[in-house]
């Protein structure tokens, strides 16, 4: 089926056209007037003096990148989870899905009918772009690149548009465009080698800027000015920006496919969340290698060094995105319910497979196999380090998967809440505990901290008592999954004596 034969997407495109779409082309075609007659204004300051054509150009073509961005990519987002959400509300969703229509077809009419007033106003945006980029001389590509990258971004977070449509009763859109903006200007300032720099992307916008700037007059700081290697390769920027937001792009695809044909499944079952997790920490990863070439730490950088709060950075993103992928892939009670008395297993073992605990140790090995990739070549001094952090996050994973499932079936509909007092209590308290009594003790006990502070680099004298707050932490683990396990077999108990 054609796109312009899809009945969702001519709905959509009624829809947006009965409500009109010149007004907003018109907001966008003034915003770029205004951005174009500045520019040209800018070619002499207030004395008469000519000023570079090119620099002004980029100034102000920045300027319609930003707009750009805030209108396709953050207002396309919201119209996407807007309309899905309130379709789902009136039904219209369930009624597309007993349609002969596929699940493919059914997102792509979301997908790209949604923001088309977005889309109408970015192209007249784009316009005025190429304008103010060929009036200042700056070269053809810097246009296509630039617009290559933000239609690719548009289309990754229409695809998490429509993922968090379906998750959520309710249109979360506003908090994800303020994290949005907050992301922003942060990637901005962070290390060029993080991946969200490349997902967002904001490296390969920048690195084209950059290239459009005589060598004598570029910034000193080489962190955006280098090339991007992994492993050692090196890559273009916005050819790594492109393959990172397709291959995720694949994975939600898949999963909205999957969830749209059938809405009890989880969000992500496990083997794509094991392939995510794996393609994301190794890229990462591989971003990062060229720091210390496999021979983390060295002497020389691994003391007052300013690279060490990367790798602390990436442990921290390794961690979150573990317990992103877990918590949508953690299986309803009530499946795996149903499932017990269909198949008739009441011992430990089936329980277990089905639970999300094999996943927490599945991303656990993945991310020690991609960390060993810092430490390779200098296992005998880093040892200590690399088995901290595979440790820690072992527990992390395996406690964030176990409160989650006992309190599902403890607190049922109200479980978030008890999920984040469990999270509050393990991993926040210790922290708020250290502020107060300014003693960096405390903070050890924080589930989170030990794998922190080894990469930190701690003295020779802190390794044992770092080591003893692993054992406590896995004895904490370990009760909790007594206690998770017996509430598992109460419950199916319970359900085949009703039965």
């Amino acid at each position: 089926m054609k796109l312009t034969e899809n009945p969702i997407f001519i709905t959509q495109r009624r829809i947006t056209h009965r409500g009109g779409v010149l007004a907003g082309m018109l907001i966008a075609g003034v915003l770029g007037f205004c951005l174009l007659v500045g520019f040209i204004g800018s070619l002499t300051d207030e004395f008469g003096n000519a000023r570079p054509a090119a620099d002004m150009g980029r100034l102000f073509y920045g300027w319609i990148i930003g707009l750009e961005i805030l209108v396709l990519v953050l207002g396309g987002f919201a119209h996407i989870v807007r309309v899905l959400t309130e379709d789902r509300k009136a039904g219209l969703w369930d009624s597309n899905r007993l349609t002969p229509m596929s699940p493919a077809q059914i997102l792509t009419g979301y997908w790209f009918g949604a923001p088309l007033r977005e889309f109408y106003m970015g192209l007249v945006l784009a316009g005025f772009g190429l304008v103010i980029t060929l009036s200042a001389g700056l070269p053809p590509t810097l246009w296509l690149g630039t617009q290559l990258l933000i239609l690719s971004t548009a289309a990754f977070f229409g695809l998490l548009a429509l993922l968090m449509g379906m998750a959520f009763q309710r249109a979360q859109g506003l908090l994800v465009i303020l994290l949005f903006l907050f992301t922003i200007p942060v990637s901005f300032l962070a290390p060029s080698r993080l991946l969200t720099n490349y997902l967002l992307p904001t490296y390969g916008i920048g690195h084209l800027f950059i290239a459009t700037v005589p060598v004598s007059e570029q910034p000193m700081d080489q962190d955006w000015t280098s090339a991007t290697h992994l492993f050692g390769l090196s890559i273009n920027p916005v050819l790594l920006s492109l393959i990172l937001q397709a291959s995720v792009g694949v994975f939600l695809w898949r999963t909205l496919v999957r969830k749209t044909a059938n809405p009890f499944q989880p969000l992500m079952l496990r083997g794509e969340a094991v392939g995510l997790f794996t393609w994301l920490t190794v890229a990462q990863q591989a971003l990062i290698w060229s720091m210390w070439l496999g021979i983390f730490p060295t002497t020389a950088k691994y003391r007052n060094s300013d690279d060490i709060p990367l790798i602390i950075a990436v442990h921290g993103g390794t961690l979150l995105l573990g317990l992103m992928l877990l918590a949508s892939a953690s299986p309803q009670p009530e499946r795996v319910r149903v499932e017990s008395l269909r198949l008739g297993f009441t011992n430990f073992g089936p329980l277990f497979s089905r639970s999300a605990a094999p996943l927490a140790l599945a991303l656990a090995g993945i991310a020690a196999v991609a960390f060993l990739t810092q430490f390779l070549f200098n296992l005998a001094d880093s040892w200590r380090i690399l088995l901290v952090v595979c440790v820690n996050l072992t527990e992390v994973f395996l406690l964030f998967v176990l409160v989650l499932e006992y309190c599902r079936l403890r607190h049922r509909r109200r479980h978030l809440g008890f999920v984040a007092l469990w999270l509050v209590l393990s991993c926040v308290a210790p922290l708020i505990l250290a502020l107060a009594f300014q003693n960096a003790g405390f903070a050890r006990f924080s589930m989170l901290a030990p794998g922190f502070i080894a990469l930190a680099g701690p003295d020779d004298t802190e390794w044992p008592p770092l080591f003893y707050t692993l054992m406590a932490h896995m004895l904490i683990v370990i009760l909790l999954g007594l206690v998770w396990r017996r509430r598992w077999l109460g419950v199916i108990g319970q359900a085949e004596s009703s039965n």
